[in-house]
């Protein structure tokens, strides 16, 4: 599942980063996700308040400023969340990230033991 930020610029982004991360919030508690990849440092802090949580472990980094944790929710589920700082990676970098994740059974197992 892709959220984005509408295509038309709004005149409050706050508010379009607080829609998106209830969006996200809300789909993370209602389905089963095993990952959550967020762009920016203010988009991953306002889905992590969503879901309340309050800290995770670093397992590794994809590449510099792009680390992968794993956070519990409150239902006792594992998650494994990656943010990619916006100054940070290339065009390509989130595909080669997706790639790692679904190629990589190794790193998520031993991300959610």
């Amino acid at each position: 599942t892709l959220l984005r930020a509408p295509a038309q610029r709004a005149d409050d982004p706050t508010s379009v980063l607080h829609d998106i991360a209830r969006d996200a919030a809300g789909r993370l508690r209602d389905k089963r996700f095993d990952v959550v990849i967020a762009t920016g440092g203010d988009t991953m802090e306002a889905i992590l308040d969503g879901l309340n949580i309050r800290a995770f472990d670093i397992l590794r980094e994809f590449e510099p400023g792009f680390p992968l944790g794993r956070a519990l929710l409150g239902d006792g589920r594992e998650l494994l969340i990656a943010m990619k700082a916006g100054g940070f990676g290339d065009d390509d970098t989130l595909r080669r990230a997706i790639a790692q994740l679904r190629q990589n059974t190794i790193v998520r197992e031993q991300a959610l033991s």
